[in-house]
């Protein structure tokens, strides 16, 4: 329903869009980290653009948008490149995929809610949240594409995606405050929207697969009770209308009536 009508959007408004949003994104935070290693007011300068609630109330409206250019201030200029790096790798894969309309509603929602969340509790916003939100739904789409870790260690996105879950699910649950769990939560809102109902479609179908297995199995066990079946290994499953050349014995040794074949009559775990 959701990309339904992100799709109606898009024939109406798709022209608005800025394309390549995300090279604009990391011109930004370049531009702030060289100001910033020069050393001459480049500190003041970052504060100007973080997300301070309290600034944005005194009308310091420019804070809602610049956060996002202020999250290099102070990284160190090899963490820069590969964090910017990613973040071009992963942005300009999802506007290939979707599109500039969707790659900036998407990039937009997790901006617009990560400012709700700051102003509701108080608390300065990042855009930390946003860009692993855009991590995720890199991950979610494709979850089979290889990448070197350090240049040498070979990782699937799937796995880096399980492990973002995991680090985002830690950190909501040792979080001190519902403040603090909401600038966690919120900028999420937009994977959910784009996903959430494709993940919810399949779960229920594997739900569903999982019971038909399980009906097919019972079937078949049923089947092959009702066609008169005398001998049956409890290791492998074979009777005597599957290999009619096989014998079957009792083990002295397990506790009750079970039967192996010739194969694995010496050859399995006792049964006490």
């Amino acid at each position: 329903m959701a990309m339904r009508l992100l799709d109606m959007l898009e024939r109406k408004i798709g022209w608005f869009a800025v394309r390549n949003l995300i090279l604009y994104v990391i011109i930004g935070n370049a531009a702030v980290f060289l100001f910033g290693f020069t050393g001459i007011g480049g500190a003041e300068f970052a504060a100007r653009l973080m997300l301070l609630p309290g600034e944005v109330l005194r009308g310091e409206v420019w804070r809602v948008v610049t956060f996002v250019f202020a999250e290099s201030f102070g990284s160190s200029p090899i963490f820069l490149l590969l964090e910017l790096y990613f973040l071009y790798m992963i942005g300009t894969s999802l506007e290939h995929a979707w599109g500039s309309f969707k790659m900036n509603f998407y990039y937009f929602c997790g901006l617009a809610a990560t400012v709700a969340a700051s102003l509701l509790t108080g608390a300065p916003g990042s855009a930390g949240a946003i860009h692993l939100s855009l991590f995720l739904a890199f991950a979610q789409l494709a979850p089979e594409l290889q990448i070197l870790i350090f240049f040498f260690i070979p990782v699937k996105i799937k796995w880096l995606g399980w492990a973002a879950w995991a680090f985002t699910a830690y950190s909501f649950v040792m979080a001190g405050s519902w403040q603090a769990r909401l600038l966690i939560a919120m900028p999420l809102c937009a994977f959910f929207l784009f996903f959430g109902g494709g993940i919810v479609r399949g779960l229920r179908n594997n739900r569903r697969a999982f019971f038909n297995r399980r009906d097919f199995e019972l079937k078949k066990a049923d089947a092959e009770r009702a066609k008169g079946t005398f001998h049956r290994c409890a290791v492998c499953g074979r009777t005597e209308k599957d290999a009619p050349e096989l014998e079957f014995r009792y083990c002295s040794r397990c506790e009750g009536d079970y039967e192996y074949c010739a194969e694995h009559l010496h050859a399995h775990t006792h049964k006490v």
